[in-house]
């Protein structure tokens, strides 16, 4: 483990730290610019975070991700150069359609909540970075999956248990901000630990794409966000033709059982092997360009060691297939419960398809196509909070995305009052419970 680890360090960091000269498209506002020069020098969130962007459409991520300092970001784009489109470009990682709804950012109400923003963290953006108090959990819930891991490969049926709750509480505080560049000031501390996600979880190098280009700049729109395809041939929109000899809800169920089987082995595995998405033509979750098939191998094999370990130690090597067979897949059927409850609540729910007031509006379509839970109460919205990665606000997270998640609870009532001045109220459940009943009941109502 530690031999694949280091490899996976060297192999990582010469990929995405060490200069190069080949062009990095991006295209913002119609414009294609070539940011190689500025993203190896210059970038605050690192050369890595653009790298992940390359040959893409970035517009609405752009402008969302500099509410804090808007000008000096505008100020670096007019000084990029801009070349032609390239030959190869493929602006949308995942495109069902031709080009998505021409919509408004700069609207009133973005204008509106990037002042709130200020209020609270001036125009630097590293005042919205994690808390003290999210840093002193990360180190606490960094030992606890520590010592479950220990155990697990020791083979203690109690770590087994404890494992995915304790991975994903690390997950939940390092891993999703880390990919939004809001955990750290340091690019290179968001870079690692982007990798607490492995291997229960998600592969990065797969997810971070599909996660920030689809998913965060199209979330909930039929054609370009990925994220509603992964369940197929489940209907997650009621864009999606459905079965009409099978309810396609028990699909969704029973894949959500195995999800991060997917995100972290599955998906990297149709790159590697060159292989189609089921139910697609092509593969849906490509990896960056600059990420090598030897680099991506590497992510993939810890994720391979915990499903063959148990199997080999405790199966083959003590004829205790019980615990082989515990040890090997509980880990990833616990994590992807917990995946799938906490990610697709979110979002796949029939409020998340009604008509929004402000529709020529991206931050009141980013509002409306989110879901709220345990917010109402402030000491129940922070608590929550933490155990959720902030996911129970995921409206206030995909209009503002680059505010830790340890600073949202405390800035959300002003946020929910200021969206519902714009007719983009936040849409809400009690509570996660009843979150993920109306997930389901408008899963199979939607696709019977």
């Amino acid at each position: 483990m530690r031999r694949l680890a280091v490899a996976l360090a060297l192999q990582t960091t010469t990929a995405l730290q060490t200069p190069t000269k080949k062009p990095l498209p991006l295209r913002i506002d119609g414009e294609w610019y070539d940011a190689r020069h500025y993203a190896e020098t210059t970038h605050a969130g690192g050369r890595w975070l653009v790298e992940y962007a390359r040959g893409r459409d970035v517009s609405f991520l752009f402008k969302s991700i500099h509410s804090l300092n808007e000008e000096k970001a505008r100020n670096a784009l007019r000084k990029l150069p801009k070349i032609d489109e390239p030959r190869d470009a493929a602006p949308y990682g995942f495109a069902l359609g031709e080009e998505p709804d021409e919509v408004e950012i700069d609207s009133p109400l973005r204008k509106e909540l990037r002042a709130l923003v200020r209020r609270r963290f001036g125009t630097d953006p590293d005042a919205a970075k994690a808390t003290p108090g999210q840093w002193l959990r990360i180190g606490l819930f960094g030992a606890l999956t520590a010592s479950a891991w220990l155990r697990w490969l020791q083979g203690s049926v109690l770590a087994t248990l404890v494992l995915p709750f304790a991975a994903w509480l690390l997950v939940a505080h390092t891993a999703h901000d880390a990919t939004h560049g809001s955990l750290s000031k340091r690019p290179w501390v968001n870079y690692w630990l982007q990798f607490t996600a492995h291997p229960l979880f998600f592969n990065v190098f797969v997810w971070i794409p599909q996660h920030l280009h689809s998913h965060h700049q199209f979330t909930n729109e039929h054609d370009f966000d990925v994220d509603l395809h992964h369940f197929a041939p489940a209907a997650l929109s009621p864009e999606t033709p459905i079965n009409d000899k099978f309810n396609e809800a028990w699909t969704f169920c029973w894949k959500g059982c195995l999800t991060t089987l997917g995100t972290s082995l599955l998906q990297p595995l149709r790159t590697l092997l060159d292989k189609p998405t089921p139910n697609f033509d092509v593969n849906i979750t490509p990896v960056p360009d600059d990420v090598s098939k030897k680099q991506l191998w590497l992510s993939v094999a810890p994720t391979i060691f915990c499903l063959v370990y148990p199997l080999l130690a405790f199966g083959v090597g003590r004829g205790n297939w019980g615990l082989a067979v515990l040890e090997s897949l509980y880990p990833f059927v616990g994590a992807s419960l917990i995946w799938t409850a906490m990610t697709q609540t979110s979002h796949v729910q029939d409020d998340c398809h009604q008509p929004v007031a402000e529709d020529d509006c991206w931050t009141a379509r980013q509002i409306a196509h989110s879901y709220d839970y345990s917010v109402h109460n402030p000491r129940e919205r922070e608590l929550v909070a933490m155990l959720t990665a902030g996911l129970n606000m995921q409206s206030l997270h995909h209009a503002i995305p680059t505010v830790a998640q340890s600073r949202l609870a405390g800035l959300y009532e002003e946020y929910a009052e200021i969206a519902a001045r714009h007719g983009a109220a936040p849409r809400t459940s009690r509570n996660i419970l009843t979150a993920s009943r109306e997930l389901l009941e408008y899963l199979f109502e939607n696709n019977a």
